[in-house]
Formats: structure tokens, C-alpha cells, sequence
């Protein structure tokens, strides 16, 4: 619709330009098996999630190992993807009217107008990662694109799209708001880890079942390269006057925006507006013509990821049964340690107006009519905005505490994740989460993975993954999904190991 553009550039030019990125580091092997692996995932992806496992040297495996496109996650969750909702509305054949349209908004936002449901798309992609195991230390590099987007919606701006300019629903003036933030940037990791002296070693591996104890920790900085930003804020409030014999009907909005912009999009922007100034008939798409030309030269930043592991040579006669190789590993880490400024021409938009049209066309036909109004929203109402310079903007990583466990006996492995973030950027959440998974190596080189997580930033999802892990080659995926959303809404995710080589 050409009377939305103007609110809509920023989110058309960064989806564009950019993907999505997700709040924790998932990969085939860690999603698969609900999406933990503190004290599991070892090689390059350990950068993101626990470089001390960088040490961890597993059955057969090659210490080196190459990823060409090395590995893809993507998740989209939040409140507003609500499952139940879907099933109960959406698959059953009903016609969503009257009383059934509304218990599906009640069931879906609650009864407040104001009430509001968000949705997070992310994807996290690792264009190239390296690492090499010796056998004291380890070094790893690895590249990470993620973009993170939150998209905020109250129960009007639904109303609206259910009811349609229904003056019955929209009598009185109704609040129809939605906010978007994303952010999008590249990694650019390197990775120490080594072992450890451990304290009283010899007195821990004379405990019964253990016959060794290696300590491991590391640490991953990064330099971090913006790659697009943007913010959104619009707020209104609606009314619909319904057509009569002495009147057309017409429609009220009210309106308040605001929106962030750096580089090429902010200068066109303010270019626009200073137009304006001097012109009123300056005309919106002459100015506005985002080519994504600037991405990755908006801003920059630091972070980091650490981590210890301690791992386990355990004898557990009783489990013997399901391997020899009996090995249990605990793990904690902080990851995502840092920030992004974006520093490039920063600037805020704001607008504010009353938007008032009338059903009657005069003698205009009713197509040159609504032509001439829709020009008139984007040029004169929407696109009547200031532009004002701001200072940089910070944005914080997705930071997460995790504490892990694994324990492998043969070719079963089973792990225990628990985890909460320390602040809500993108899918993040203060709100803990523990993971529960399972890998059995199907003839030693098909992984048949299975897990749950409970908690989080979603209702109960459940994963599974499966692939081709040989020697020196994996290639595998897994996939991610909650079975009853409720009001906690739903996740659901995947991934995809890319081509990993090792030798």
C-alpha cells in the first residue's frame, strides 16, 4: 500500500540488505538436542557458546576442522505465534465472525485493547569457521552474521486486521499501534582455550568411579561490524463513522511516530525534510531510494565469550553395557559480552497528525479520489516529518549465562542445559530456561538426536535432528517446535551443519 511506504522503508531496506539472526548460538548438533550444549558443542561453534570446549577431543575425531558456509540456525517465536490460537481458529473450518472472531482475539491478546504480542525472527549464519586442537592449548577462528528482530503488535492493530473499517468495531477511537526494532551485524571471533592445573587432582581422581579429571578454559573476543539498525515507534488511535443517509462516512486517525535511521537512509531522509522546508510539493520517492550500498560501514563494537569445562573419566560398571568410552562433562559460560554502537549519521524522524478522510469524492471519480489521498498520505501526513540529528546508538548483545552437563556413554550421549539471559534483546529473555537432550549414534555415524526445552522465551518446544557425521565429514539438521504454544506463545526453529571438514 503506497500510503504506508514511508513508515515501512527502514524494515523493507534492512530485510533487503540483511537476514535474521537468533539470540542463542543454535547449530544441527545443539538444536537437535533442545537447543543447550554448554558442555557439548565443541570445534569453531564453541566460539559462540563455550570456547573452553574448543579442548574437548571426542572419539575419532580429527583435531582440525574447516567450515565452508560452517552452519545456519534460524528461530522465529514469541507470543504472537500462539498455535493454540491457529488450531482452534484456523484449521477447523469456521468463519471468522461475530462471536468466534472475537473469543479468537481474546484468546490471542486477552481483552485489553492495549494488550500487546510480540514476534522474534532470527538466523544466525557462520560463513567460515576454523579451529585446531594441540594438545595443551587450542586456537579457533570463526565469522558470525546475525540479525535479530523484535516486531510488537497491541490487540487493536489485530481488531484491525480481523474487522477491517468496521464502524460497528471502531465506533470510538481505538488504539492501533506496532513497534519494530532490528539490528544486524557481523562477528569476527578469535578463540583461545587450554587445560588447566586442577587443584587437589589427585585426591579428586581417588574418588570411586572417576579415573581422571582435566580442567579446561577459554576465551573468544570479537570485533563486531554494524551492518543496519533501525527503530520504530507508531502509535495512533482509529475511528470509523459509518456511512448514512445524509453522510459518506469517514475515517480519523490520529498518530504519533518516530523512527532511527543511520547512513545512506538517514541522509535521504533528512534531505526529504529539509525539501520540505523550502518546497511543499517535494515529493517523497524523489528523495528515498535506499540501496543498501552502506551496510556493514554503520557502526562497530566489541564482545567476548568465556567458559570452563571440567571433563570426567568416569567407570560406571552398571552402564557399561552401553559403551566402554564413559566420559561426563560440566560446564559453565557467559556469552555475548558487549555491544554495538552505530555511529554513522544517526537521526530520528518524528511525525505527528490527525489523518481525516471523507467517503464523499465530490466530483472526482472515486479511483482519482483515493489516488489523490493515498499521494496525500505519503507526501503530506506521513512524510511531514522532522529530522533531527542524534547521537550514536547502543545496542547490547544478547547476553546469556549457561551452565551444561553431558554425559557419554559409547554412543549415547545425554545432556542437561540450564540458562537465562541478562537482558531482552531480540528472543533473549531473564526468563530460565532448562534443556534436556539425547544423541544415539546410530552405526556409529548417523546421529539420531531428541530433546526438549522447558522455559525460556516460549512455551515447552521439542526438537529432533539426524544426519551424516563421519570421521572427517558431518552434514546434518535438525528442527525445532513447540506442540502447544498457549499464551507464552511458540517457537520454531532449525538448522543446518553446512559443510564441515575435518582433518
Amino acid at each position: 500500500m503506497k500510503n504506508l511506504k514511508i513508515i515501512f522503508t527502514i524494515c523493507f531496506c534492512v530485510a533487503a540488505t540483511s537476514l535474521y539472526a537468533q539470540s542463542r548460538h543454535y547449530n544441527s548438533q545443539t538444536l537437535g538436542m533442545g537447543g543447550g550444549g554448554t558442555a557439548y558443542i565443541d570445534g569453531y561453534h564453541s566460539n559462540f557458546l563455550n570456547p573452553a570446549n574448543l579442548m574437548l577431543k571426542k572419539a575419532k575425531r580429527p583435531s582440525t576442522s574447516l567450515g565452508i558456509f560452517g552452519g545456519l540456525g534460524v528461530n522465529v517465536g514469541g507470543s504472537l505465534v500462539n498455535l493454540g490460537v491457529y488450531d482452534d481458529y484456523f484449521t477447523k473450518g469456521l468463519t471468522l465472525e461475530g462471536q468466534v472472531r472475537e473469543d479468537m482475539l481474546n484468546d490471542w491478546f486477552g481483552a485489553g485493547v492495549n494488550n500487546t504480542r510480540d514476534l522474534a525472527v532470527n538466523l544466525d549464519i557462520v560463513p567460515l569457521g576454523f579451529s585446531k586442537r594441540g594438545r595443551k592449548s587450542a586456537l579457533s577462528f570463526a565469522t558470525r552474521v546475525r540479525v535479530i528482530e523484535d516486531f510488537t503488535i497491541n490487540r487493536g492493530f489485530a481488531e484491525l486486521a480481523f474487522y477491517g473499517l468496521d464502524s460497528d468495531q471502531f465506533g470510538s477511537a481505538v488504539p492501533v499501534n506496532f513497534n519494530n526494532t532490528t539490528i544486524s551485524y557481523a562477528e569476527v571471533s578469535i578463540a583461545y582455550a587450554r587445560e588447566i592445573p586442577l587443584p587437589l587432582q589427585g585426591l579428586v581422581e581417588s574418588l570411586p568411579f572417576i579415573n581422571g579429571v582435566k580442567l579446561y578454559a577459554g576465551v573468544a573476543p570479537k570485533y563486531i561490524v554494524g551492518v543496519q539498525a533501525s527503530e520504530l515507534d507508531f502509535t495512533s488511535t482509529l475511528q470509523v463513522e459509518p456511512v448514512g443517509p445524509t453522510t459518506a462516512g469517514g475515517i480519523t486517525q490520529n498518530f504519533d511516530y518516530s523512527l532511527y535511521a543511520f547512513g545512506e537512509l538517514s541522509d535521504q531522509l533528512a534531505n526529504y525534510a529539509t525539501a520540505r522546508q523550502s518546497n511543499p510539493d517535494a515529493k517523497f520517492d524523489d528523495f528515498v531510494d535506499y540501496s543498501g550500498s552502506d551496510s556493514g560501514t554503520l557502526g562497530s563494537g566489541f564482545g567476548m565469550d568465556l567458559g570452563v569445562t571440567a571433563e570426567i573419566d568416569v567407570s560406571l560398571p552398571v552402564l557399561g553395557i552401553l559403551g566402554k568410552r564413559q566420559v561426563l562433562r560440566l560446564a559453565m559460560s557467559a556469552t555475548d559480552l558487549g555491544s554495538v554502537k552505530f555511529d554513522k549519521s544517526p537521526t530520528r524522524v518524528t511525525a505527528n497528525g490527525e489523518i481525516t478522510f471523507d467517503g464523499d469524492a465530490g466530483d472526482d471519480t472515486f479511483e482519482d479520489y483515493l489516488d489523490n489521498f493515498s499521494d496525500s498520505l505519503q507526501n503530506d501526513v506521513y512524510g511531514d516529518f522532522t529530522s533531527v540529528e542524534e547521537g550514536a546508538r547502543k545496542y547490547e548483545l544478547p547476553g546469556m549465562y549457561n551452565f551444561g552437563a553431558a554425559l557419554t556413554l559409547g554412543k549415547l550421549t545425554t545432556t542437561l542445559d540450564y540458562g537465562f539471559g541478562f537482558n531482552s534483546t531480540g528472543a533473549n529473555t531473564r526468563r530460565s530456561s532448562l534443556t534436556l537432550g539425547t544423541e544415539y549414534r546410530l552405526l556409529g555415524f548417523i546421529p539420531l538426536r531428541f530433546g526438549t526445552r522447558l522455559g525460556g522465551y516460549s512455551s515447552t518446544v521439542y526438537s529432533a535432528g539426524f544426519g551424516v557425521d563421519l570421521k572427517f565429514i558431518e552434514f546434518s539438521f535438525a528442527a525445532q517446535s513447540a506442540s502447544n504454544s498457549g499464551e507464552l506463545g511458540s517457537s520454531v526453529a532449525a538448522a543446518w551443519s553446512g559443510l564441515l571438514i575435518r582433518f
